[in-house]
């Protein structure tokens, strides 16, 4: 049998415990190596800086007043022994019998071998580092010439001893053995607590999601603590209430497209059983039902065609080639379309002229949509007015109709898809229930602004407004 790891190595909660935990023990490696390891360089370089800074300090003061004052300051502070030699190797200062005795001056030997260096070289100080052969402890001397007074030449002599820490060492050791057992102790517990908040919310989210994913789309992603995981809740929220509406646009364009399919291929069935069984011989009746078939026919090519341009426009396919279009003659293209309705009585009338800058074939489309909405909803009053009015750098085209009006609170809602049709599922003399959503699509790709003007009983003003072209004199 396969053996299941239980503890997974890739998880936020192992990764976090691992690297938390593994920066404490490097911080206590790190305090080891100098607490322990280097302590002892670093405590001879600290007193090799401090005696080379008292040293600069007191050469400074050199010729001035209180210049014994401040032998005396810095020797008994700084716990070092400081002498002055004059360029024969006599001390100078101190001169208190006590300082011969505690603080023996240097041999000529020393003087020769430390300052005379100093003039032949042409230097002003020189430090020196000497261990002791019997001993652990060492220590620095530090010279530097001070100058010439009343033909003499002054010399400074900075001695320390650097003592050992073994001592020191010993007690630091047994400091940071419970030190590091109890920082690595609450390392490892505090990593683990705080790995085990982090991780959770993430752990309900993967749950909530394998939810979401077996189609249990009323679930909800829960805000934490967290900014970041907020964020992430609030994004996957939002993609669930866009996931669920894609689904219910779905279920609604399955029952509306079957609607649409159903009821004009019953009409021609009907209709051929008719031919067939009824009206054969009967040339009138027979040319009535086959043009009743035949329109039936047209819906289905119109709504498969408006199925084909909500795909382009949904799939982001869509690009526009922008030219200057004559609004007057693309509208008069697209009547041309309507010309078995005018001779069933509908007026369309075109009022002013003007050339916008637009991808023609989209336009195109939109005014055709426009147009066909307009015959829609005329009913008894079949005029269509079509404006084109210029304003400034902007060119309106609006279509009129007479009919029966908008509702204030369907106008948002018109240019939804399949609007109509999901609230009745009426069919429509002209129209499939998805012309005004692709006229919205269209005219957003453009960026441009459009709108109804509706009033109940009254009729309906389908507009939109864009960029104004150039005339044929080359005239904006």
């Amino acid at each position: 049998m396969k053996r299941h790891n239980i503890v997974d190595q890739k998880s936020i909660r192992v990764k976090f415990w691992l690297y938390f935990s593994g920066m404490a023990i490097f911080i206590l490696i790190l305090l080891w190596l100098l607490q322990i390891v280097f302590i002892n360089s670093f405590y001879e370089s600290m007193k090799i800086r401090d005696t080379e800074t008292v040293g600069r300090a007191v050469t400074r003061q050199f010729g001035k007043k209180d210049f014994e004052e401040t032998l005396l300051r810095y020797s008994f502070e700084k716990n070092l022994s400081l002498q002055v030699y004059n360029d024969q190797g006599g001390l100078v200062f101190p001169l208190n019998p006590l300082d011969y005795i505690y603080r023996p001056m240097l041999s000529k030997d020393d003087f020769f071998t430390y300052f005379l260096p100093l003039l032949k070289e042409n230097k002003t100080e020189e430090t020196y580092v000497a261990d002791y052969k019997y001993e652990d402890s060492s220590s620095i001397l530090y010279v530097s010439y001070l100058g010439e007074q009343a033909g003499e030449r002054f010399f400074l002599a900075v001695s320390a001893n650097v003592d050992p820490v073994d001592s020191t060492v010993d007690i630091l050791k047994n400091q940071l053995i419970i030190v590091s057992f109890i920082s690595i102790l609450l390392a490892f517990i505090i990593s683990y607590y705080l790995s085990s908040r982090l991780a959770k919310p993430l752990s309900d989210m993967a749950m909530t999601a394998r939810a979401l994913g077996q189609g249990d789309f009323s679930v909800q992603f829960k805000e934490q603590e967290y900014t970041e995981i907020n964020d992430l809740a609030k994004t996957l929220n939002y993609a669930t209430g866009e996931l669920t509406d894609a689904l219910e646009m779905r279920k609604d364009l399955i029952a509306n497209v079957s609607h649409d399919f159903k009821t004009p291929l019953t009409v021609i069935k009907s209709y051929g059983e008719m031919i067939r069984d009824i009206s054969g011989d009967n040339k009138e009746l027979r040319e009535k039902h086959t043009q009743t078939i035949l329109e039936e026919v047209d819906y289905l090519t119109n709504f498969v065609n408006d199925l084909l341009d909500l795909s382009r426009v949904e799939s982001g396919l869509g690009t526009l080639s922008l030219t200057d279009v004559n609004l007057r003659e693309l509208t008069e293209e697209v009547l041309a379309r309507f010309k078995n309705l005018k001779e069933k009585g509908y007026v369309f009338r075109i009022h002013g002229d003007g050339i916008m800058v637009c991808d023609s074939n989209k336009i195109r489309q939109v005014i055709y949509n426009f147009i066909s909405n307009g015959i829609n909803y005329s009913q008894n009053k079949k005029e269509i007015d079509i404006y084109i009015i210029s304003e400034g750098h902007l060119i309106s085209y609006c279509v009129r109709d007479y009919g029966k009006g908008i509702s204030k609170e369907d106008q948002d809602s018109i240019w939804e898809r399949f609007y109509r049709g999901r609230d009745h599922h009426e069919r429509q003399m002209v129209g499939t229930g998805l012309g005004l959503f692709i006229c919205k699509n269209i005219l957003e790709l453009h960026g441009f602004r459009y709108g109804v003007k509706s009033a109940v009983g009254v009729g309906s003003t389908f507009y939109f407004q864009g960029p104004l072209g150039k005339n044929e004199k080359g005239e904006a």
